[in-house]
């Protein structure tokens, strides 16, 4: 195979890759978070009984299964999630 095929297959699978990713985009369902976050604000507000949980799996040892909890429920990224867990068990004693 010379120099000039390979480049020419290259070419074709990068171009059958982005159609392919293309279509995928089309395809895929978009989910909508239970709880969605305020993205001005970069706000999240959870029900007491969710954030009970939440405060159980922190005590438990499970921050980063509570993270993913957040970002799962509300559709906000890591550092969002991540902020509003370590905010949470300083907000839900002051509740008390």
């Amino acid at each position: 195979m010379n120099r000039w095929s390979a480049a020419l297959i290259t070419t074709f699978l990068k171009a059958v890759m982005v159609i392919l990713e293309k279509v995928f985009q089309l395809l895929r369902k978009k989910s909508v978070p239970l709880y969605p976050y305020d993205k001005k604000r970069n706000t999240i507000a959870l029900p007491s009984d969710v954030e009970k949980e939440l405060c159980r799996l922190i005590s438990d040892g499970n921050r980063v299964e509570a993270i993913k909890r957040v970002t799962k429920l509300t559709g906000a990224g890591l550092r969002i999630s991540k902020n509003y867990i370590d905010r949470l068990p300083k907000r839900s004693r002051s509740r008390r």
